[in-house]
């Protein structure tokens, strides 16, 4: 159904661009440029040599068409994914079409409308605040608009003296592409918090959050408000946003069971969706000669789109079919004993026994400060500390199973918006450095997060060296640390990802 509604709303950007050049064609005329690049490129583990198989843009082109103060601009990316070495031909190959939208620049201000990447915040990378495309988590490690995805969205940028207003209309919600259950990248399965004394219940806990176990929003458009106050040597920066999470949470359960409400019957109907959320952001940025200071703060808070336990309540097919199969078992075993109870019909055997809405309410901050010092020998450094705090829950409840399970909103609470690497740690230091050799058309760098808490750490040093005109040979290897002692440890969960990246791009 998404990607349904993704076709429709494209269509409409395409439409919709052709309605306004066409008139003004025979009066101008119409300019082009493009730019992209090429890309081969292979990543393996550091423990064993073996090809990480996660995908990649081998390809990606942005063409512009330009006539007087309108452009229509496009992203098109061609992503591979290697399945088998030994059968290169069977990989996946897929067109993705990442941004496609219209830009009318008036004396005003700027208006642009379609599929487009925004990207909001004050602080390099990981903002709190920067929460209107959502994130591609198999890009986590990309850098700006490359680990985002494009979203259809209406953006309107005002300008007023020092002033800069921005408001952005969302006609429907897109989450975050999280790799989840995907042995080659480990990391987005970390980003949702599962309970596990009700997966006991469950015979197959990856498929947890297939489709139909995700309700839909029923009015999923979204707004965001900026406005930036520059003067003299700093940018004062406030934001509201009115949305949805990028990540689903769990919502409640539907248990299901026999008319004799045995619990050796129960099959559980977990629902997820996505929970309504407001973030008021503040963002200061500012520099004293080399020297750059930049800080983030958001709040969040976030509320059931449910209101009530009916509203969860759904035509549970997959748990009522099962039911109704042990049921016709125990026909087939009283048929053939010597002690004949009679036989159950079946049909009227699955019984909703109990429904469980999780009190979904939670209250948490975010908070990022910045600095970066530039040095005149092309050295830049960069350091970030970067902190989640949550500050209210809901209610716990109970299932009255036997013993009863009991669920605290607090112990499945992920942050469904925010900075992308929060799951990762909550209490984070990074530091970077980058040195350029122009002469040498070379430029090392070196990466590192630390978590404050020591669950672990990790470590970045890469080599990026042009070795023809517009093309680069990049070499990364990233190592990832746990503390072991530290149990639902997100860094245990990434550490077989320690890994060495070769890449050869070429630009045009």
């Amino acid at each position: 159904m998404q990607q349904v509604n993704n076709n429709i709303l494209i269509k409409s950007t395409i439409i919709a661009s052709l309605l306004l050049f066409l008139p003004s064609l025979s009066k101008g005329e119409i300019q082009y440029s493009h730019s992209g690049y090429a890309n081969v490129s292979t990543v393996n583990r550091l423990s064993d040599g073996s090809i990480i198989k996660m995908p990649y843009r081998v390809l990606s082109y942005e063409p512009v068409i330009s006539y007087n103060n309108f452009n229509i601009i496009a992203n098109t990316a061609l992503e591979f994914r290697l399945k088998d070495m030994n059968r290169i031909m069977e990989s996946d190959l897929t067109t993705d079409l990442r941004e496609l939208y219209i830009e009318w620049m008036t004396p005003l201000g700027d208006f642009s409308f379609g599929k487009q990447i925004i990207t909001w915040g004050s602080a390099s990378e990981n903002n709190p605040t920067d929460n209107i495309s959502p994130y591609n988590y198999y890009y986590l490690f990309s850098m700006g608009k490359e680990r985002k995805e494009g979203i259809f969205s209406l953006n309107s940028t005002i300008y007023y003296q020092n002033l800069k207003f921005n408001a952005i209309f969302i006609p429907q919600h897109k989450a975050n592409i999280l790799p989840l259950n995907d042995p080659e990248f480990p990391i987005g399965s970390s980003a949702l918090q599962m309970d596990d004394e009700f997966l006991q219940y469950i015979d197959d806990p990856s498929s947890l959050l297939n489709d139909d176990r995700i309700m839909n929003i029923e009015t999923p458009h979204e707004f965001g408000l900026s406005l930036i106050l520059h003067k003299n040597k700093f940018d004062l920066t406030t934001t509201y946003f009115s949305g949805f999470d990028r990540i689903p949470s769990f919502f409640g359960i539907n248990v299901w069971t026999n008319l004799a409400e045995d619990q050796s019957s129960i099959n559980p109907d977990i629902v997820f969706s996505y929970r309504k959320i407001d973030v008021i952001g503040v963002g200061l940025s500012s520099y004293y000669g080399d020297l750059i200071f930049r800080s983030e703060f958001g709040f969040f808070n976030t509320r059931d789109q449910i209101n009530n336990k009916d509203e969860l309540i759904r035509n549970f097919e997959e748990g009522k079919t099962i039911i109704m199969e042990e049921c016709k078992i125990e026909n087939e075993q009283a048929n053939n004993s010597e002690q004949f109870p009679g036989l159950k019909n079946c049909e009227d055997e699955p019984k909703l026994w109990e429904t469980l809405l999780l009190d979904n309410r939670a209250k948490y901050y975010q908070y990022v400060i910045e600095f970066e010092y530039s040095l005149d020998l092309d050295l830049n450094f960069l350091c970030q500390y970067s902190r989640y705090k949550p500050i209210d829950f809901g209610i716990a409840d109970s299932l009255t199973t036997s013993p009863p399970i009991h669920l605290d909103p607090k112990s499945v609470f992920n942050p469904g918006m925010g900075s992308p690497n929060t799951f990762i740690s909550s209490n984070s230091l990074s530091i970077s450095a980058r040195k350029l050799f122009p002469d040498m058309g070379l430029e090392l760098s070196y990466t590192s997060m630390f978590d404050l808490d020591e669950k672990g750490s990790l470590h970045g040093v890469g080599l990026e060296y042009e070795i023809f005109k517009n093309t680069n040979l990049l070499i990364e290897v990233t190592k990832i640390l746990n503390n072991d002692e530290i149990q639902m440890n997100p860094f245990t969960a990434m550490k077989d990802f320690s890994r060495i990246l070769f890449e050869i791009r070429y630009y045009y």
